[in-house]
């Protein structure tokens, strides 16, 4: 072991496990000048004759995508990264190895299932003479698994001969290595040129060697060591990768809505058609045990469709709401993962600066006002969508009219109102005999909750707060709305963007300059969904405006339509974030039709980040059979195999 007083103190700071693999290290030491290195002819002749590894049998391309596709899926976590105080200088080339590798357990230790490494993983340097230093990892639980990890050697000499053979220095190296583990994976470098050394085994009789190619041999020697080890281990255990589907206990019920006592008699129709307004003034707890009551609320549904229209605004009607009233408890938690703006690149935070707009709040004055009010009122200007088929909102145009009874002048927002009564449920057959107690409650699982869905919206919004005003409108909060006839809607407030749809003449008439400004537009809104971890589940070709700034004149998107994201509340279930190929297929008139030249959204578009997880094959024009392969560009270039 290397004398303590040689021991640097750390600091650490919160870092992506996959940018510790970006940042250029400070170069190596250089050796000693010590006498050559001469084994004996015993030593020499016991050792194996290693062979360079064919084409075909070459690991690294697998074990380099391994690495990245598992730093992909855990992005979004930061963990405690050790950072010198001192630098890395002064220090022997054995001192400089460990302290290049001694930090990569801690990607393990911190990013683990709970299933294992009870006790943490760790660095051990070992000194086996003759200039050549060691460092093999160890956790207790490895012999549990019959795991043998990767021993990074560091020699003073050259690894080759001229004609390519592997030198005696290193095979010497090689034998006492094998020795204190006699079928690990060896890592070989003299901090210019790295090897990977395979022993013989079950599947590979010879022992095999790969030269590896790299500009940076320090980092390099980082990623190898971390992605072999990686190699060694059983997969998602070791670095816990999340899952892409949560885990829904079938046995618990959430209540939701005012509790009933299932023993007081069933109401007359009559008197549910007449009081009951929304989902939430239901008891699910009580529908999905009792199947009459169930029934009920099916025939409520269809009689609400077959009675009333899903417009439930018009122009010129008048809306009261209770500023900043969900219409339902809120549970104490957030999403976890914030904005994190250092992950934005230096292209599209420029873009999102260019194109910033002012809040029409802050405009007329009223911001503050509006924050700190309890209710206010809006007009209705004119019908901005009726919503799909399949949805439960409708989208209006109207104009803030008085906040706290106070008259204000404000320009027109953006309305959008949640009604769950008309979203479209199969309605079951009562006279079914086969709709058990067993099967009631599978008929409420597509049931939705227009509470729950404005609140998701809002979610995605309080998330997306930096980019709000550029790629994103202005948001304005959830708020309780009362129709004129009485009737009481959850709904957002936001700024209204004076746009077109990707389908109107206005995109089809656009040059060919301004198609590529919206469509690189298009790619930083994709990014900074990305970056705040907002994932958005129903891609469709409504979702982009494109709006030219009358004060800039500068062309660009904006996104809308966050009802349907996710994002990450549980660590260890995985947010599938597919926003980049989403928005693309989108571009290319996948999900609905687009007036874009689908050549310049695949030459402009760009390619899918490093972070993304995402490898899909997608079609170069609408129902052709050619497939163009798209994925995140390597997370490694500064490595290759000879």
């Amino acid at each position: 072991m290397f004398r303590s007083s040689t021991l640097r103190l750390y600091s650490t700071i919160l870092r992506h496990p996959d940018k510790i693999f970006s940042t250029v290290l400070l170069a190596p030491p250089s050796w000693p000048a010590t006498d050559s290195l001469s084994p004996s002819p015993t030593e020499t002749s016991s050792s194996l004759q290693w062979k360079e590894s064919k084409l075909g049998d070459k690991t690294l391309t697998r074990i380099l995508s391994n690495l990245q596709c598992t730093l992909q899926s855990v992005h979004k976590r930061k963990i405690y990264w050790p950072v010198e105080e001192c630098g890395a200088f002064n220090l022997t080339p054995s001192e400089y190895l460990m302290t290049l590798l001694r930090p990569i357990p801690d990607i393990f230790n911190q990013l683990h299932s709970p299933r294992c490494l009870k006790v943490p993983m760790k660095c051990v340097h070992v000194d086996f003479h003759y200039s050549i230093c060691g460092v093999t990892f160890i956790a207790e639980e490895f012999e549990l698994w019959s795991l043998t990890a990767p021993i990074v050697l560091s020699i003073s000499d050259d690894l080759f001969h001229i004609n390519g053979q592997v030198s005696s220095c290193a095979k010497y190296a090689l034998s006492r290595a094998l020795e204190h583990t006699s079928s690990a994976t060896i890592i070989v470098t003299n901090f210019k040129d790295i090897a990977i050394f395979f022993p013989p085994a079950r599947n590979r009789p010879e022992p095999t060697f790969e030269r590896i190619t790299t500009s940076q041999p320090s980092l390099s020697l980082r990623v190898l060591a971390t992605a072999y080890l990686l190699d060694a281990l059983p997969a998602g255990i070791f670095i816990d990768v999340p899952r892409p589907d949560m885990e829904i206990d079938e046995d618990v019920v959430l209540p939701q809505g005012p509790p009933q006592d299932p023993r007081q008699p069933l109401l007359r129709d009559e008197e549910v058609f007449a009081t009951r307004h929304r989902h939430s003034d239901f008891d699910m707890a009580t529908l999905v045990r009792d199947r009459a009551r169930a029934l009920q609320f099916f025939r409520w549904h269809e009689h609400v469709s077959n009675f009333f229209s899903k417009l439930v605004a018009h122009p010129n009607d008048t809306l009261t709401a209770k500023t900043n009233e969900v219409g339902q408890f809120v549970p104490d938690n957030r999403p976890i993962y914030p904005f994190d703006a250092s992950e934005i690149p230096s292209h599209t935070a420029a873009h999102l600066m260019a194109i910033q707009r002012e809040s029409p709040l802050v405009t007329a004055g009223v911001a503050e006002l509006f924050k700190r009010s309890k209710s206010f009122s809006l007009k209705i200007q004119d019908v901005v969508s009726k919503g799909s088929e399949r949805g439960i909102c409708t989208v209006y145009r109207c104009q803030i009219t008085s906040i706290d009874d106070d008259p204000v002048s404000i320009s027109p927002l953006c309305l959008k109102l949640f009604d769950d009564r008309f979203q479209p449920l199969q309605i079951p057959d009562e006279d079914d005999e086969e709709l058990d107690d067993d099967l009631l409650p599978r008929w409420f699982d597509p049931v939705v909750f227009a509470e729950t869905y404005a609140l998701n919206e809002a979610f995605a919004y309080d998330k997306l707060l930096p980019a709000q005003g550029s790629v994103i409108p202005w948001f304005y909060g959830t708020h309780q709305f009362t129709l004129p006839d009485g009737t009481i809607l959850s709904g957002l407030l936001m700024e209204y963007i004076e746009g077109w749809n990707l389908d109107s003449s206005f995109t089809r008439g656009l040059t060919p300059d301004r198609q590529i400004k919206m469509i690189q537009s298009c790619r930083h809104a994709a990014r900074v969904l990305d970056v705040a971890d907002v994932a958005q589940r129903d891609w469709h070709s409504d979702q982009v405006i494109l709006y030219t700034n009358p004060t800039t004149k500068l062309d660009h998107a904006v996104l809308i339509d966050f009802a349907s994201t996710t994002q990450t509340w549980e660590p260890h279930e995985l947010n599938y974030i597919q926003n980049y190929f989403g928005l693309l297929h989108v571009l290319l008139g996948r999900q609905g039709d687009v007036g874009l030249d689908p050549e310049l959204v695949w030459k402009h578009y760009g390619e899918p980040d490093d972070w993304d997880p995402i490898r899909a094959w997608i079609p170069t024009e609408s129902k052709g059979k050619n497939m163009r392969a798209v994925r995140a560009k390597d997370m490694f270039p500064y490595i290759s195999s000879t």
